[in-house]
């Protein structure tokens, strides 16, 4: 790895970085916002992005081009959190089709998906949705061309080797093959969504 990250300028108030890793993008993140110089900082699958107000460019560029490559950081322990789903049906009415698309038995996907300790990599399009990677390599579905105009809460998707997790109802265009009735959002907790970035979650079929 290189001593120092490469900042690019990918707008007139960004700079991005890329990273190796999910849990390198975050921990980096993290430190960025204890630094308190960025107006905002997202994470993302394999990058970071910085966003600052345009007449600070030269001074931002010059702290993050001073900043050392971040290590990757130790996996979280402790058990998974449990996340029952309901799994085909009305709760999963595209799960049939997504079987015939990758030649298995829905009890066969449903098998695998549960079957492996999977990871919270990111959150967003939406408050509280989850990018959760673990799904066994081969199992690449495309999202829909024209996305649904309303899910529901708690609907599990799955999409480019991922699993995405709606905590609220709103537009989407992944394929849903369950939901969960456990509460991934409660406006009146100290925090209000159940997941976040780098927690460890098991999928369980009911």
């Amino acid at each position: 790895m290189p001593d120092r990250l490469i900042w690019t300028r990918a707008a007139d108030d960004v700079f991005e970085t890329a990273v190796t890793s999910a849990s390198m993008a975050r921990a980096l993140a993290e430190r960025l916002r204890d630094a308190g110089q960025a107006e905002d900082v997202v994470a993302g699958l394999r990058s970071v992005a910085v966003r600052f107000r345009p007449d600070h460019a030269a001074g931002v560029e010059a702290w993050l081009a001073s900043l050392p490559e971040i290590s990757e950081p130790s996996p979280e322990t402790g058990p998974p959190v449990d996340i029952s789903v309901h799994y085909g049906g009305e709760f999963g009415p595209d799960l049939g089709a997504v079987c015939t698309a990758l030649g298995l038995a829905e009890e066969a996907f449903i098998a695998r998906h549960t079957g492996a300790v999977h990871t919270v990599e990111m959150m967003g399009f939406t408050p509280g949705f989850a990018y959760v990677s673990g799904f066994p390599e081969g199992m690449d579905i495309a999202r829909f061309d024209d996305p649904r105009p309303r899910v529901a809460a708690g609907s599990v998707g799955i999409s480019a080797g991922f699993t995405g997790l709606y905590a609220l109802a709103g537009p989407g265009g992944w394929p849903l093959v369950g939901r969960t009735l456990d509460r991934l959002f409660d406006p009146a907790g100290e925090e209000p969504f159940r997941l976040r970035a780098g927690q460890r979650i098991r999928f369980r079929a009911v």
